[in-house]
């Protein structure tokens, strides 16, 4: 049921037929996003995820969402640090549709003039909302200051938005949004050969090649404190952590779903249940093809801050002597459960689809993840332990009115 086609262009596209299923979901995914970003031009890469939904000559972004509404189908868009995607969900019947629809909006965008200042208005607004939100806010610095310029604020900040040239945009997106640097994965009752015929006719006849961008070193701040008058202290605690084309990162996964994965993690035992000093208090891993992060997050009252950081220091510690096989049994079975589940699930289907592609060149059964999630041993997951939990390596961030000792 999984098929995959590349045009000679270089356009990757990859199909999971699902009879069973009434929902259709298509994702165009660009390998380009914030992290590639050269310092000039931080935001560059959001600031076009948007300007694309601003239309073609011939159909305007007006006509364009009234046309998706027509088909039942709805379109989103976001970018991150290495990629750009654009999504389009709807009813099978009427994907096909709207896909071509979507296409024709990515190959004959045209940022109009009179729309461009309008929408750097708009997305200095959304700045101000995430500014707004110390949760939010904490964690883009936290990544900030763990990757350094690989990792700042994927919105850029307001000076760069501000000076962020049309120009600027449209030759961002000839080098970077070219059809060798694009996968576009459909999930749903269709032919392969139907989404192909779609995707050939918009991008058949584009030969530009993708030019290369420079991944900025890494670097590091070790403790960084923003003052915030909140009723609450963020809490951020990261390590660099292994890349996400690992053999070994299974291990790292089992062993951290023990630490803060979930209500019985021990992060979460301690901080909440035990101790009462937080209502929330997780750890969670992002990773990409040079690098990782482990993250740990809690939000406390800000004169518990320094005890929250200290427990969170013995939680380690404590962690770094021991698991018990219990503790990883239940950790591969959530796991498990996990994947299991989001099979189930349209967006992570073709999430999954373009994800493997990209990092493999091949789709990866969802049993060959398991049994690799199967094999990892109690000293397998210890080693990841050592290795990630390192004083080094470690990041502490806090947002609020308390600045720790």
């Amino acid at each position: 049921m999984i098929r995959k086609t590349t045009l000679p262009n270089g356009l990757r596209i990859v199909t999971e037929k699902t009879p069973y299923l009434r929902g259709a979901v298509a994702h165009l995914r660009y390998g380009v996003g914030s992290g590639l970003e050269p310092f000039r031009l931080w935001g560059v890469a959001h600031v076009l995820e948007h300007m694309v939904f601003k239309g073609t000559p011939v159909m305007d972004q007006v006509v364009f969402g009234n046309e998706i509404a027509r088909l039942g189908c709805s379109t989103n868009a976001s970018t991150g640090f290495e990629s750009t995607t654009f999504e389009i969900d709807g009813p099978a019947e009427t994907i096909l549709q709207g896909l071509d629809l979507f296409a024709a909006l990515l190959t004959g965008f045209h940022v109009p003039p009179e729309e461009f200042d309008k929408e750097k208005d708009v997305i200095q607004e959304e700045w101000k909302m995430y500014r707004d939100d110390p949760s939010a806010w904490g964690e883009d610095i936290a990544y900030h200051s763990l990757l350094g310029n690989f990792a700042h604020p994927t919105i850029g900040t307001p000076e760069s938005i501000d000076s962020l040239t049309r120009r600027q945009v449209l030759e961002f997106s000839q080098a970077h949004y070219t059809p060798d640097n694009l996968v576009v994965g459909v999930v749903g009752n269709l032919e392969h050969e139907d989404v192909v015929e779609v995707l050939l006719k918009y991008f058949g006849d584009n030969d530009r090649k993708c030019q290369p961008l420079r991944l900025p070193p890494l670097s590091q701040i070790k403790s960084r404190h923003e003052e915030e008058d909140s009723e609450q202290e963020q809490v951020f605690v990261g390590y660099r952590a292994p890349s996400i084309q690992r053999p070994d990162l299974p291990a790292f996964d089992a062993a951290m779903t023990i630490f803060g994965g979930d209500s019985w993690s021990r992060l979460f035992q301690r901080l909440r249940n035990e101790l009462g000093l937080v209502y929330n208090v997780d750890g969670g891993y992002s990773g990409w093809p040079h690098v990782g992060i482990y993250m740990i997050y809690a939000g406390c009252q800000p004169s518990e801050t320094d005890r929250v950081l200290a427990e969170i220091a013995n939680e380690i510690e404590k962690f770094k002597a021991d698991i018990s096989g219990d503790e990883l049994l239940r950790s591969k079975a959530m796991l498990r459960a996990s994947l299991l589940m989001s099979s189930d699930q349209l967006g992570n289907k073709v999430q999954k689809l373009i994800d493997d592609e990209v990092l493999w060149g091949e789709w990866r059964p969802y049993e060959r993840d398991i049994a690799d999630l199967e094999a990892v041993t109690l000293d397998e997951a210890m080693r990841l332990v050592h290795e990630v939990f390192n004083d080094k390596q470690m990041t502490r961030v806090t947002v609020g009115p308390h600045q720790p000792k």
